[in-house]
């Protein structure tokens, strides 16, 4: 491969962002790469707990005090340090966050939309419990997270994204919308 390929993640909540980068790294070598990590260290700096609230808070607030791309931009100058030949870019959520893939990497750079059903979403999460709070979290709580300033956008910017992978069936039926999907970008 003569090319760096960057896959930018972006989903709801639950969707399954996780299992695909996962894969990814897997079947295919890719290196991840996420904001949460960047937003997580700073929290435990902090000493702060690592909840949903603290990450949405501190990604509005040093994207009020530093420019709307901080955050992706520090992401970037990590990515830019790996000699991976495909990386996932995980962290997309907000109108702006996809401008500096597509700056700096061009055709290089392909937007992933992972989405599922509410329901089903809120379930995994319950599941997963990745973050403090998330298991006990009633459907309404789940639906007000939603609503959040990080959260709203991911839709409809999901709508632009190159590739889209509906993962309402099995984690086997998601990897083969990966498999199809890379088969598209390395031919």
């Amino acid at each position: 491969m003569d090319k760096k390929i960057i896959l930018g993640l972006i989903g709801e909540k639950g969707a399954g962002k996780g299992t695909v980068s996962d894969y990814l790294a897997e079947k295919y070598n890719a290196k991840h790469y996420g904001t949460s990590k960047i937003l997580r260290r700073t929290l435990e700096d902090l000493h702060l707990p690592i909840t949903r609230n603290n990450l949405i808070k501190l990604a509005l607030v040093l994207k009020e005090g530093y420019g709307p791309s901080v955050i992706i931009d520090s992401l970037i100058l990590d990515m830019e340090k790996d000699a991976a030949n495909v990386i996932i870019a995980d962290g997309i959520r907000m109108h702006g966050d996809v401008d500096p893939f597509r700056k700096k990497y061009g055709a290089n750079f392909f937007l992933v939309y992972v989405t599922a059903d509410l329901k089903l979403r809120y379930e995994r999460t319950k599941l997963r419990k990745e973050k403090i709070g998330e298991a006990d979290a009633t459907l309404e709580q789940f639906l007000e997270e939603e609503g959040k300033l990080t959260e709203i956008s991911i839709h409809e910017i999901g709508r632009t994204a190159e590739f889209k992978l509906d993962n309402k069936g099995t984690a086997d039926d998601l990897k083969k919308q990966v498999d199809s999907m890379m088969a598209k970008i390395l031919a």
